[in-house]
């Protein structure tokens, strides 16, 4: 009975078997692939690639390894993680991790704990299972293995020295615009690079020549004061140490070396120096006191005309070359100057000349030259016939650069500039060339100076600075027949019929101009400013309680057949608008901006900017609309200002109705705290 049961059984499991071998399931386990082979691409220690060898990352903290891995089948898939590597005594060790199914192509990780070798190679590699079959390893094919150091060390401070900064507790050191070597040396071999910053600087990272080595950077101060330098090593790895700090104090910036204002009198046969002991001789072509830079200290300049004799020089070496310098000067091209002119330049040795400032094709310019190749030029700015402008040229050699500023503004920059050691004469208004002396200067020059350090840049502004000259200020507190007085005596405003000065609620002082509307209108008899530099305009103006509902001009400077500058109020908008015109023609192009009006009074302000080629609308001392303004668009206004009306096409605009008072006019650019001043509603003299 057992032997029959036992009979059944067996024949039970072999039917049993040969049906299993028959069915689908079977048939698709027989015919599974493998998963696929992890790519490199797909593989990541801490999200950085794959690599191996001296490419190897170096990671201060444990890494994640991560992978992406595929089976063809689309089958769901578990990933199989290796670690590996050497000990201390050459044993290989080895580490392994499997993780759970996830659905083909997820993302795969192993986080490993920081208890592994640290400045060890370590190795890893991953493959993955379908539960059926294993796929090949990522190394596998040649491939090799991902490798990573773990370096959890953090180096040691660098120590900071400087050669032209000492660090000393009460003494002072040149100075602004002296750059300085600073010399970072770590320790230990951890550190491959250097973090540093200056107070107020940016934060720059330098790498080391080999690990632990030293690194120097150059630093100029660009104010005066006590500064601290901050250095920080930095491992492999990315760890970095502690501050290291170093403390200077840095003085005002030296002095010129020579300087000449050129402001000497008619006749005289050579320009006194301001610093330095050279007098700079003068050729047959300079003429002493020629009208200077307006809004400056320079009332009188010298005047070169152009011709082989129209130089100076201190017939000696000013500037050192081979090192950092700077040079200034004012300079006016006169009309009639072609071609290109020199300012300052230097004799050269081998070459003509090391540097030369001046103009080139139109623009002003600075030249470095180290050969008898093209020199490093820095080239910006339009060199406006009939106009002051400052120039500061400054060449770094630290830096290599050249640095060009026009009337304080920085106009252009060329790198890898090296100017050649020049032992010849300093020259003013004249360039050595291989034929000759050339490029003699035709116009006005004023103030030159030369430095043996960089000037920076707030030093290049101060340079440039022109305090503004008030050449008018109407009260408009009274008036006599049809005139009413400017405040020192200088042309008066004059009234038309609809235009009288009354006492009654005047905006600032005792009276104001009451405007009428009924052909009334106040005007100079010569403009107060010009137009083509830079100037300002003031005015308080009042409608009352609601914006008039028709177009009105406050204030123009006209020409023949339309107007330099106008300020209008537009009745569809309820705007104050600025208006320029590019030329004084009946199709005259006009540039519009505006800003909202506000009918209970306020004071409009017209600033030229003449450095920036800009024209700006301030509104109760608050920029309100701005407008480019490039020399090409600016031309001089030939009638008087005028007060209630602008010139047109085909005659005069409406008459305004308005109360007007405290009327200003000024060459150069009031400041903002003077802008605020004259808006207050009360009269400031002095101003």
């Amino acid at each position: 009975m057992a032997r029959h049961a036992l009979l059944r059984s067996a024949l039970v499991g072999a039917a049993l078997s040969a049906v299993l071998v028959a069915t689908p399931f079977t048939a698709a386990a027989a015919a599974n692939a493998a998963p696929d082979r992890p790519a490199a691409a797909d593989l990541t220690t801490s999200y950085q690639p794959c690599v191996s060898g001296d490419e190897r990352p170096h990671l201060n903290r444990a890494p994640a390894l991560r992978s992406v891995l595929h089976d063809p089948d689309g089958d769901a898939v578990a990933a199989q993680y290796e670690l590996s590597w050497e000990d201390a005594s050459g044993e290989p060790q080895k580490r392994e991790l499997t993780t759970g199914s996830r659905p083909s192509g997820s993302g795969f990780s192993w986080h490993l704990e920081d208890d592994i070798p640290e400045d060890t190679t370590l190795q890893w590699r991953v493959r993955a299972t379908d539960r059926t079959g294993w796929g090949p390893w990522s190394s596998d094919g040649g491939v090799g293995h991902c490798e990573f150091v773990y370096d959890p060390t953090e180096p040691a401070p660098p120590v900071i020295t400087s050669p032209d900064y000492p660090e000393d507790p009460e003494g002072w050191t040149d100075g602004v615009g002296v750059p300085g070597r600073f010399t970072f040396d770590a320790p230990t071999e951890e550190a491959v690079k250097y973090r540093w910053s200056v107070y107020g600087s940016p934060t720059y990272l330098v790498d080391a020549p080999a690990p632990g080595e030293p690194v120097t950077v150059t630093w100029t101060p660009e104010r005066s004061g006590v500064y601290v330098v901050e250095a920080q090593s930095v491992s492999r790895a990315g760890s970095t140490s502690d501050y290291a700090r170093y403390t200077i104090r840095v003085s005002s910036g030296r002095t010129p070396v020579a300087s000449w204002a050129l402001g000497d009198a008619a006749g005289a046969s050579e320009a006194a120096p301001g610093a330095g002991s050279a007098p700079a001789t003068a050729g047959t072509g300079v003429t002493f006191g020629a009208a200077g830079p307006e809004g400056t200290a320079y009332g009188t300049a010298a005047a070169l005309d152009g011709t082989p004799g129209a130089y100076l020089s201190p017939q000696t070496t000013i500037a050192d070359t081979s090192a950092s310098f700077a040079v200034a000067a004012w300079a006016r091209p006169s009309t009639g100057a072609e071609g290109d002119m020199t300012v300052v330049s230097q004799d050269g040795g081998a070459i003509p000349a090391s540097f030369a400032l001046g103009v080139d094709d139109g623009r002003w310019s600075l030249a470095v030259a180290d050969g008898p190749a093209d020199p490093v030029r820095a080239t910006g700015g339009t060199a406006a016939i009939g106009k002051w402008a400052h120039l500061t040229a400054v060449y770094d050699a630290p830096a290599r650069t050249a640095r060009l500023y026009v009337d304080g503004r920085l106009a252009a920059t060329a790198e890898g500039a090296t100017a050649a050691p020049a032992a010849g004469d300093l020259q003013l208004g004249r360039i050595r060339t291989a034929a000759g002396h050339a490029g003699n200067w035709h116009g006005g020059l004023a103030d030159v100076r030369v430095w043996d350090r960089v000037v920076v840049a707030d030093e290049a502004a101060t340079l440039a600075t022109r305090k503004a000259q008030r050449t008018g200020y109407w009260q408009l507190n009274e008036a006599s027949g049809a005139t009413s007085p400017e405040y020192t005596g200088g042309q008066p405003l004059t009234l038309s019929g609809g235009a009288a000065v009354t006492e009654t609620d005047p905006i600032a002082g005792t009276g104001h101009l009451e405007l009428t509307g009924s052909g009334g209108y106040a005007a100079t008899a010569t403009p107060p400013v010009d137009t083509r530099a830079g100037y300002t305009l003031g005015v308080h103006v009042r409608f009352g309680d609601d914006l008039p509902t028709r177009d009105m001009t406050l204030l123009s400077l006209p020409g023949d057949h339309t107007n330099a500058v106008e300020v209008r109020y537009e009745a569809d908008t309820g705007m104050w608008q600025l208006v320029v015109a590019d030329a004084d023609t009946p199709t005259a192009t006009h540039t519009i901006t505006e800003t909202y009006a506000n009918p209970w009074g306020q004071h409009i302000a017209v600033v030229h900017d003449d450095p920036a080629d800009r024209i700006r609308l301030y509104t109760d001392a608050d920029l309100a609309a701005e407008l480019p303004l490039p020399d090409s668009a600016t031309w001089p206004a030939t009638t008087g200002l005028q007060l209630g009306r602008g010139r047109t096409a085909t005659g005069w605009t409406d008459p305004m109705t308005a109360t007007v008072d405290d009327l200003r006019t000024y060459t150069g650019v009031l400041s903002a705290s003077d802008l605020t001043f004259i808006s207050l509603p009360w009269e400031h003299p002095d101003i």
